[in-house]
């Protein structure tokens, strides 16, 4: 089959960018992709030999301005449907306006999580808590904006596939669709070569540099570690992608670092490099706040490592606890589970070796067969 697939903005190496480029990589439909805002240099390589077509080149300028515009933009687009079986939009938030103007066709989300500024009561507390009286009014101002504007644009979709029950759940509990409307896929992660691994001294925590992925905690827990641990030939190593409106953050994070023992920040690591911080490491650690689902606990467990994971969001669904890994609530109990594999190889080794069997339920495979099934069903 035809597909337009529509994907507000493609600038950086997430999870979302991920699960499309695989998308086009081995879907068996033809999927041309449409954006607002496309960035080459700054995403995956693999997304030049596709067809990624650029609407307008919206800017990408701070948060609530860039929830505006690409709002303005997605509701004023129309795409050339007559040429397509079906229109599937892959959204985070904010690209389920497409929907006004397009669903002369079958429209099929996919969806990374409703927006989370308005969906997720845990990123709505913190933008309130730590915000000035101006800031944080126009904050609340545009959320009621968006919902006004988003739920009509969510009744449209004939059918919607989330990325993990914690996605799916905000956006029932939220109304945004019925349950029988809906259906759960969870996205992959490279796992079939991921083998010749050593366990050595040092934590490592993968992630892009945004204040939501929380590298401050892990700088807690660290700190507490070393408290105990004062003389540890242990390091910790954050890494991950920047995005330029993520600069201040990163750097927030590389001063503070600066002034610990034992702890490397490293930015735009190359892909061999990554792999091997994957596959020589004691352990991982996962901080992000709700996590939507998080590739991380599965692709650690497919270099065979234990996760150290907060206790929310979708790696409680991923994260099998005192097996696969360990969920906490805290930086203290995330320096306690540092402590045990540091002290114990053995109970790294056998962790990781369950976390490699849990990890093969994950595949790109499954995903992408998955999402095919459901396509050539609903089209």
């Amino acid at each position: 089959m035809d597909l337009a697939l529509y994907h507000a903005w493609i600038h950086c190496k997430g999870g979302g960018e991920k699960v499309l480029l695989k998308l086009l990589e081995n879907s068996e439909h033809d999927i041309t992709v449409y954006c607002n805002r496309y960035v080459p240099e700054d995403t995956y390589d693999g997304f030049e030999d596709h067809d990624v077509r650029e609407l307008g080149g919206v800017p990408i300028l701070g948060e609530v301005f860039r929830g505006a515009t690409f709002t303005l933009a997605a509701a004023l687009t129309k795409l050339p449907m007559d040429e397509y079986d079906g229109l599937v939009v892959s959204t985070g938030g904010v690209a389920e306006v497409i929907n006004y103007r397009n669903s002369s066709k079958p429209v099929i989300g996919f969806c990374h999580t409703p927006l989370r500024p308005v969906h997720d009561g845990k990123i709505y507390r913190h933008k309130i808590e730590n915000s000035g009286f101006l800031k944080r009014n126009l904050y609340r101002l545009a959320t009621r904006v968006y919902e006004a504007v988003e739920r009509p644009a969510w009744k449209r979709f004939d059918h919607v596939m989330f990325n993990s029950e914690t996605t799916r759940e905000r956006a029932t509990e939220d109304h945004l669709i019925h349950l029988d409307e809906t259906s759960v896929l969870h996205p992959g992660a490279d796992t079939s070569d991921n083998s010749g691994n050593r366990y050595d001294e040092y934590f490592f925590y993968p992630s892009r540099f945004a204040y939501y992925k929380r590298q401050d905690l892990a700088l807690d827990a660290w700190e507490l570690f070393l408290e105990e641990n004062p003389d540890t030939d242990f390091n910790l190593v954050i890494a991950g992608g920047v995005n330029e409106d993520k600069k201040p953050y990163f750097e927030e994070i590389r001063e503070r670092a600066s002034g610990i023992e034992n702890v490397e920040v490293r930015s735009n690591v190359p892909g061999e490099d990554w792999e091997d911080l994957y596959r020589n490491c004691r352990g991982t650690l996962f901080c992000a706040i709700n996590e939507d689902w998080g590739i991380t606990p599965i692709e650690s467990g497919s270099y065979e490592k234990p996760i150290i994971s907060v206790n929310e969001g979708g790696p409680t669904e991923s994260v099998l606890p005192g097996e696969t890994g360990f969920l906490v609530d805290d930086a203290e109990e995330m320096a306690e589970k540092m402590q045990k594999l540091a002290e114990d190889k053995q109970m790294a080794q056998e962790m990781g070796k369950r976390g490699k069997q849990e990890a093969s339920l994950y595949t790109w495979g499954k995903f992408i067969d998955g999402f095919d099934e459901k396509i050539s069903e609903l089209v």
